[in-house]
């Protein structure tokens, strides 16, 4: 199977348009309608249909291009990775750092660097949720992450926990509480990201209602949790929604006219971790979550100071 042609493919879904397409591709239009038609022809299936509003996936078409995606990255990676052996980058670390976490991995570049002069850090802004495909395509060597689902190729450890806390408008009856149960807010609507965002932290925050005996009032908010949209809502007070804080770390970027308030529930708590490929031999990777494990180490009971 050609790269060219899973290109093509990808190019005319996003663009609806074989025209766009091409002029994104940097080709002419009728070699990339014979790179869609030869594609056809190989896989015995039918991409696209045409109408007078445009280029649209049939059926086929639409389950087949997920796939066709995910071959593209991991052939990107594959590249990528190759071009730094040619260049001689390969004491380079490309660290996934997931939103509110940057000062977590510099801690950790900070030791690795102590130990290792030689190796770089290259940090990556990717949320925690994407951070696996990221991994296993070769997009970053390890990732530093809120937990996530467990994947079978990837191997992951605890560094320490964040804790729950209350975002609500700095107006609100209790905000200058210093910590607030959930049934206190029975009656106020939960502002919740969508659970394909971040399915564990949606999980737990449902979980954490269900245990104090509330059956929240959810708004769903179509937007990453934590972020300026989610604290936007909030100081316009659309609601209130939880969120993660650890003593060098939060999962929210704050705004003006709302507060933080520690959640006082069981269990309230998510963790930070580090991610590798299972069964990963490459020296400078087992040194980063060496680093990693050295700055926060287990004994620490999950304060998140470095030694």
């Amino acid at each position: 199977m050609d790269l060219r042609h899973l290109r093509a493919f990808a190019a005319v879904a996003e663009a609806r348009s074989f025209s766009k397409a091409a002029r994104h591709l940097k080709i002419a239009q009728p070699p990339l309608s014979r790179h869609i038609r030869q594609l056809e022809n190989e896989l015995g299936v039918k991409l696209f249909v045409r109408t007078t509003s445009g280029v649209h996936l049939t059926c086929e078409g639409t389950v087949l291009l997920q796939k066709a995606r995910s071959l593209l990255a991991d052939a990107g990676g594959f590249l990528e990775l190759a071009a730094r052996m040619k260049n001689g980058t390969m004491s380079m670390v490309k660290v996934g750092i997931a939103p509110g976490l940057g000062e977590v991995v510099n801690r950790i570049r900070v030791r690795l660097v102590e130990q290792q002069p030689e190796t770089s850090i290259e940090g990556l802004d990717v949320v925690s949720g994407r951070q696996y495909d990221a991994l296993r395509q070769g997009a970053i060597d390890v990732g530093v992450l809120r937990h996530v689902d467990d994947r079978a190729a990837i191997e992951t450890e605890p560094l320490f926990d964040e804790r729950f806390v209350v975002i609500l408008h700095e107006e609100h009856p209790f905000a200058r509480r210093k910590s607030l149960h959930l049934r206190q807010l029975a009656d106020v609507p939960l502002l919740l990201h969508e659970r394909a965002w971040a399915p564990v932290a949606h999980d737990k925050i449902l979980a954490l209602y269900a245990a104090a005996g509330v059956a929240p009032d959810v708004v769903t908010l179509h937007a990453e949790p934590g972020d300026q949209a989610s604290m936007l809502a909030v100081a316009s007070r659309e609601g209130v929604c939880l969120a993660l804080k650890g003593p060098i770390s939060r999962s929210y970027v704050s705004v003006s006219g709302v507060v933080a308030i520690p959640l006082d529930e069981p269990e309230a708590v998510l963790q930070v971790m580090v991610a590798w490929r299972r069964g990963e031999t490459s020296k400078r990777i087992q040194l980063f979550v060496a680093a990693a494990h050295e700055t926060f180490p287990p004994a620490a009971g999950g304060d998140a100071r470095a030694r």
